[in-house]
């Protein structure tokens, strides 16, 4: 059985929740919560997701496409989008962007952060994995209409279609009921052609108007596809989105990390002293290696330092026949310029092997396919890559390859 835990978050601050089985929309449990309280666990059912419904007039939500090219760049661009259209300074609100659509469009939700770090510090210990926000107008919306227009308590939501609402500021909100009268031929005008569903306590009446019934928005919420709440933004961030909770797995270990901590400190102290004693012995190589130098080379009587020593050792070295410095040099360059305008792979080190005259790679990559992507490009700037494989890590997915030219 498929259930979703539901909170409806009121104007006031106070609200409701319920558990509630997907298919049937039968609710299993309920209850209720103050405008100042903070919620622990309130229950036990086996939760698939959960559900927080906030205020429509709390979110501004547009749905529209973003010039970038990446997702760091849309991240950037989108507060400067809907900056006009905001109540605040953006220095006060939290701009979170969904995935980008077959059709390139994005949702975009603003908040205040006030309000929804409010909101997190009070809903955070009851929240069950993974977690969708979304205004409460979103879910009681007619998904047949262009518009909908559903009366809450007085207060009057609206919500254009997708189809609709992605040619204008705000696809959504909620409109006092003593400027409702004013601001409903505008409204519906904006939805162009299409139908629109109207609670019958609006009194609204026409050819195009639907009488709707509105019902309960848990039921609703519960009946919203995965795949569309997938394509919302984020509101509370991605961790909350993922299903495995690392701190239930991490609380029980908070003593042992703080002894391991101890020994940390210990061990970095022990570190630091050893540290210092291979400094000073290196020092006394680097002086005796100058001074056997010049003992080989009478003639090199200027000052000097332990590099320079070093290099014309190996220009000498060279010299005699001991190999070319100069493949490590163009196989370097060739990676850069392999990698320079490409954001998707990032190199984090590499190591030269002059036995084989190849670079070592190791590189963070943003999908398995990105690494294709950089063969074909160095094949066609006469490099050959050696896959050494992908693992997924903590910083995303790592990789390995080997670099040589062909």
């Amino acid at each position: 059985m498929s259930q979703d835990l539901v909170f409806l978050i009121h104007p006031d601050g106070s609200g409701q929740w319920s558990v509630m089985d997907r298919e049937s929309h039968q609710r299993s449990d309920s209850g209720s919560f103050a405008a100042d309280a903070v919620l622990a666990a309130v229950t036990d059912a086996d939760v698939e997701r959960t559900l927080v419904l906030l205020p429509a007039e709390r979110i501004h939500a547009s749905r529209i496409e973003l010039p970038a090219r990446s997702e760091a760049e849309a991240r950037q661009a989108a507060p400067f989008m809907i900056e006009d259209e905001l109540a605040s300074s953006l220095d006060e609100t939290e701009v979170v962007i969904g995935p980008r659509d077959d059709r390139g469009k994005r949702w975009i939700y603003a908040v205040d952060k006030t309000y929804a770090e409010a909101v997190m510090a009070r809903l955070s210990e009851a929240l069950i994995r993974p977690v969708h926000i979304l205004p409460d107008a979103q879910a009681l919306a007619d998904p047949d209409a262009a518009l909908s227009l559903v009366d809450r308590r007085g207060d009057v939501l609206f919500w254009y279609a997708d189809n609709v609402g992605s040619d204008l500021a705000s696809i959504g909100g909620a409109v006092p009921p003593g400027i409702f009268p004013h601001l409903a031929a505008s409204l519906v005008q904006a939805s162009g052609e299409g139908q629109v569903s109207v609670s019958p306590s609006l009194g609204l009446m026409g050819e195009r108007f639907h009488n709707r019934a509105v019902g309960e928005a848990d039921r609703l919420a519960a009946g919203l596809p995965d795949a569309m709440l997938r394509g919302l933004p984020a509101l509370f961030g991605e961790r909350w989105r993922s299903s495995f909770d690392w701190s239930d797995i991490l609380r029980p270990l908070r003593t042992s990390a703080v002894l391991a901590s101890g020994l940390l400190v210990g061990y970095c102290g022990l570190l630091l002293g050893e540290a210092f004693y291979f400094q000073h012995q290196a020092d006394r190589f680097d002086d005796a290696a100058i001074a056997e130098y010049r003992f080989l080379n009478p003639q090199f009587t200027r000052a000097t330092i332990p590099a320079e020593v070093d290099r014309l050792l190996r220009n000498e070295l060279r010299d005699l026949g001991g190999g070319d410095s100069s493949i490590f040099l163009q196989l370097s360059a060739a990676l850069t310029e392999l990698v320079a305008e490409d954001e998707r792979v990032r190199i984090d080190s590499l190591r030269y092997d002059q036995t084989r005259d190849e670079l070592r790679v190791s590189a963070l990559f943003t999908e398995f396919a990105d690494f294709d992507a950089l063969t074909s490009r160095a094949q066609q700037m006469g490099l050959e890559l050696e896959d050494g494989g992908v693992r997924e890590s903590e910083t995303g997915l790592q990789g390995e390859f080997v670099v040589r030219a062909r």
